[in-house]
């Protein structure tokens, strides 16, 4: 298995390269993994594979956060067994960031490990959840608390899937795609005017390839890579508050994550660019103990501390900032004033 970022292929190429993977591999069995929306995508992916073994089987899983649990996991892992899988089985997860997620962590868990590639149909997953080796499922009701590192051995990004993105899912993957610009402070604030219809192949790949380094430069996330958990540490609070009331999507809450960083960072210039393109959501207070609860199970927190990922200016990020609750209160109150 691969323990380190997995650089992607792309189109054409792509199709190649997995092709010639399942050729020289020759799995012994291969398992399709789906939701009921990527389902439908599959004849024409199937078809640019003409070695892949014809008895493949599909498994499907129903879309959305509530999949990404220990019950839908193991009862993955059963089917597994069910279909005489072993240590040379291969998993290809064909799906946006929660078939990602939980088809790596079946992959990366069964038999102690067996191969997986992704193939990524939506924005959000090209640009992070199929790059980094992160698999994982939900518990308690807070956000991939049980996971794995382990790199996928392929990652397959075509474009091509984004022709019938949702305008919704179009606003999940842009909020990634504006995190790593400010991570790198390439193509800021350009990257804040980009639109379903004007985005290309240069800008996905700037955004891959600035998660990219990160990773490749700390895997286990011991220092450095901690930055990609910018917006993050509000954002996955707020993604998982909203679950209970009214879900919103994962770029989303990282959005409003981002609000509250650069608030946090001091970065009014930034703050305001931002909430010209995507405009703060006011929370209502009612939540915010519940929120900091939330916070404080983050998994970057240490001693005690809730941490968060800051800018000294753009381009510039650090890691392990703790705030404090009054910090917290301060912020959030501040930005629904504004």
């Amino acid at each position: 298995m691969k323990q380190q970022g997995t650089a992607p292929v792309y189109s054409a190429s792509g199709y190649a390269a997995l092709d010639a993977y399942l050729k020289i591999q020759r799995p012994s069995k291969t398992f399709l993994m789906v939701d009921s929306n990527t389902s439908a995508c599959l004849p024409g992916f199937v078809g640019q594979l003409p070695h892949l073994d014809g008895n493949f089987e599909i498994l499907e899983v129903e879309p959305g956060e509530g999949s990404k649990s220990i019950e839908v996991a193991a009862g993955l892992w059963s089917v597994l067994l069910e279909y005489g899988a072993d240590r040379n089985s291969l998993i290809i997860n064909v799906g946006g960031g929660v078939v990602l997620d939980l088809g790596g962590f079946v992959a990366s868990t069964f038999k102690r490990g067996i191969p997986f590639i992704n193939v990524p149909t939506s924005l959000l997953a090209m640009v992070d959840a199929s790059l980094g080796g992160k698999t994982g499922i939900n518990h308690e009701g807070i956000k991939n608390q049980v996971g794995t590192f382990t790199s996928a051995e392929l990652v397959l990004i075509d474009d091509a899937f984004l022709s019938t993105l949702p305008e919704e899912e179009w606003r999940s993957g842009h909020g990634e795609m504006i995190k790593h610009s400010l991570l790198s402070g390439q193509n800021w604030p350009q990257v804040l005017k980009l639109t379903h219809q004007t985005l290309n192949d240069v800008h996905l790949k700037q955004s891959v390839d600035t998660k990219l380094a990160i990773v490749q430069s700390d895997f286990k996330e011991n220092g450095l890579r901690k930055v990609l958990n910018l917006g993050h540490t509000f954002g996955h609070a707020w993604e998982s508050w909203c679950a209970q009331h009214s879900p919103i999507s994962h770029g989303s809450a990282v959005i409003q994550g981002l609000h509250v960083a650069l608030y946090l960072s001091e970065q009014h210039d930034a703050l305001k660019a931002l909430g010209q393109s995507y405009p703060w959501i006011k929370v209502d207070a009612d939540a915010l103990d519940d929120l900091w609860t939330l916070m404080q199970a983050d998994k970057k927190n240490a001693e005690g501390q809730v941490r968060f990922v800051l800018l000294e200016n753009i381009g510039n990020p650090t890691f392990d900032c703790p705030i404090s609750g009054d910090q917290f209160y301060a912020a959030v109150q501040q930005l629904n004033s504004l």
